[in-house]
């Protein structure tokens, strides 16, 4: 891609980026208020692991662009990340309730599994499963597990990303950098006590998406 084109595309790219990690503000939020720490190490390995998953997805959605014309291919991507916002403010103002400290210990203590996708699917629903032997910081291991739940959901975007024909290296780079200020973040937010935090970005994310995906299909 030529430069131009590439500085054409630091608005979405840079919007995404945050969007797409904006869920990480509510992660730290929730580790803040409950004292939980993510090391240096932790907190870069959730950004490796959910940098490459983005790229792997723009990748593939780049890849269904050299069976489609480039029209559909835009009305396409932007339709992902519009579908895709509107998912996220779905699941935040409809299924993901913010759990008190009082009420997600009994829950973690009866349903808590180390290993495989109920473990990540469990994060998805309350991240504080991720600290899963209770020990007040996110190791190496349990940072896997989270960054591998985080991934998740940042995959429609970064083939919706890919599909926009937008910069693979350097949305990529942007999603590293955002995912590590934005835990750090939360963290910071959830110390200070400010537990409205993480519901106001999930749906604040969902927002930004959808508004991307619209000006990417009409514009």
């Amino acid at each position: 891609m030529n430069r131009a084109v590439l500085y054409t595309s630091i608005f979405p790219i840079l919007l995404i980026a945050v969007s797409s990690n904006l869920d990480n503000i509510g992660v730290g939020t929730s580790y803040g208020v409950r004292k939980i720490n993510i090391p240096i190490a932790s907190n870069l390995l959730i950004a490796v692991v959910t940098a490459t998953g983005t790229f792997l997805s723009i990748i593939l959605g780049q890849t269904v662009c050299l069976f489609i014309s480039r029209g559909t291919a835009g009305l396409l991507g932007g339709g992902i990340i519009v579908v895709a916002g509107l998912w996220v403010v779905f699941q935040e103002r409809f299924m993901h309730g913010v759990r008190e400290p009082s009420q997600a210990e009994p829950i973690l203590k009866a349903r808590c599994s180390r290993y495989g996708l109920r473990h990540i699917v469990q994060i998805l629903d309350n991240p504080i499963v991720a600290d899963w032997d209770f020990s007040g910081h996110i190791d190496l291991r349990e940072a896997l597990a989270l960054a591998f739940a985080l991934t998740i959901n940042n995959i429609p975007n970064g083939v919706g990303a890919g599909t926009l024909g937008l910069n693979a290296y350097a949305m990529t780079a942007a999603v590293f950098v955002v995912s590590i200020i934005t835990i750090w973040l939360g963290i910071y937010f959830g110390k200070l006590g400010v537990r409205w935090m993480g519901r106001f970005t999930g749906v604040l994310g969902g927002v930004l998406l959808i508004c991307v995906g619209f000006y990417e299909i009409f514009f």
